[in-house]
């Protein structure tokens, strides 16, 4: 039984090192890649990297897709109030199984970087913009990857890992 348990303890811990590792690289990527983008990009700025996709710097002051836009003090707080709401859902989910607690950190990093945006530069800055469908950026990427992840995880049994004892 002890070791039962202790087997389950480090799982729970590996996975929690892999969800801030990814919040953290997911966050630090988005950082960066923005303020490249800032940097050598003037806004609206395209650069065409093959048919179909290139870059374009582009300020998002609404939420997905452009909705809301103008509204940022209302778009911090109810950020805010939805990465509180998934950190406490998540924190239980986590120890769950390494799928959720990579999705999880996915999410939670995108999250972070977009919401620092808001509050440092009054809008997302967004750049990967395949022509046929709205600009987006690293943290987006997060987030989306990390849903996805989360609700595969969660169809998953809670005791299928790959971490070694």
């Amino acid at each position: 039984m002890h070791a039962i348990a202790r087997r389950q303890r480090r799982q729970t811990q590996a996975r929690w090192w892999r969800f801030g590792i990814l919040a953290g690289l997911v966050l630090v990527l988005d950082q960066i890649t923005k303020a490249y983008v800032r940097a050598t990009l003037e806004p609206r700025e395209t650069i065409e990297v093959f048919p179909g996709f290139q870059f374009s710097r582009v300020s998002n002051e609404g939420i997905a897709f452009g909705f809301f836009p103008g509204r940022q003090a209302i778009v911090a707080v109810l950020t805010v109030i939805a990465l509180s709401a998934i950190a406490i859902a998540l924190a239980g989910l986590v120890a769950r199984n390494a799928t959720v607690a990579t999705g999880a950190g996915m999410l939670v990093g995108g999250s972070l970087g977009n919401l620092i945006d808001r509050l440092a530069h009054g809008a997302v800055t967004d750049f990967l913009d395949f022509t046929r469908w709205p600009a987006f950026n690293i943290a987006d990427c997060g987030i989306t990857i990390g849903a996805v992840l989360i609700v595969v995880g969660l169809m998953q049994d809670g005791e299928e890992d790959e971490e070694a004892d």
